[in-house]
């Protein structure tokens, strides 16, 4: 199934379902219908409709990705179930494959608008630093009990 229609700057989008988790059985189908789809398009949304992503979708969307990539062309991810827009987060393909959780927000990320999610607010002048990153001396660490395992200070094995 493909899809077309026109962004604010009149560029044609091709909108192209994926409906099937993607697995060995049906990983070549699959991607054998993404490359048709693909030819000759100048962007294209993948919209993600499952809510599992598996390893072999995201190869196969990066493929595709570098397809577009050498075609001159451009792919976008739309997946609207917060869980798969969580696996594309994990492993870091969010911001490589500009996944949206609209079709139109693809759209608009494709255009350089971000993903939607509003700026973090900096007051002017404030350095920006890391959250993982701590100043001063390293704090000591707190060192729990191991629960039933472990044994009172006081006793001695005989």
């Amino acid at each position: 199934m493909r899809d077309t229609a026109m962004s604010a700057d009149r560029t044609s989008v091709t909108v192209v379902p994926l409906d099937a988790v993607v697995d060995p059985e049906n990983e070549e189908t699959v991607e054998a219908e993404l490359r048709a789809l693909q030819a000759g398009a100048g962007v294209v949304v993948v919209h993600v409709r499952t809510r599992v992503v598996t390893p072999r979708a995201l190869h196969l969307l990066l493929r595709a990705r570098q397809r577009a990539a050498a075609e001159g062309g451009i792919l976008c991810v739309a997946a609207p179930d917060p869980a798969a827009r969580r696996i594309f987060h994990l492993t870091g393909l969010s911001r490589v494959l500009r996944v949206a959780a609209t079709v139109p927000g693809a759209v608009r990320r494709n255009a350089g608008a971000g993903c939607g999610h509003p700026p973090a607010a900096t007051p002017a002048g404030a350095r920006v630093t890391s959250p993982l990153r701590r100043t001063g001396p390293p704090r000591p660490r707190q060192v729990r009990p191991l629960g039933r395992f472990s044994r009172a200070r006081d006793s001695r094995r005989p």
